[in-house]
């Protein structure tokens, strides 16, 4: 069921965390080598070198893995640009590039 109005500040940005966290947890599905499709002897894939989320968190529940393999970067690039205080710290534990605060 789709929400109606935008959550309050703070519980959006726990939600981004959380959500941060599942789709790190997704992109980390696979080990770089684990696909190795090998047509011979029919495997496609090394199941040591895949691993399932299992994230029951307060917004979200996953169990992965993705259904695709990792890419050559291993992550795509995260940026935030919040510059609350709690935009802040989430910029700090999950992005890769932040907007810079305006003066």
């Amino acid at each position: 069921m789709a929400a109606t109005k935008h959550f309050e500040h703070g519980i959006r940005y726990d939600r981004a965390s959380e959500f941060h966290d599942v789709v790190a947890g997704l992109w980390d599905s696979w080990e770089d080598d684990a696909f190795l499709k090998d047509k011979e002897s029919g495997v496609w894939f090394d199941f040591d070198k895949m691993h399932i989320l299992h994230h029951k968190g307060e917004h979200f529940n996953v169990r992965g893995p993705l259904n695709v393999a990792r890419s050559p970067q291993g992550r795509p690039v995260v940026s935030q640009a919040g510059s609350s205080d709690v935009g802040m710290e989430l910029a700090a534990r999950t992005a890769t590039w932040c907007s810079p605060r305006r003066t």
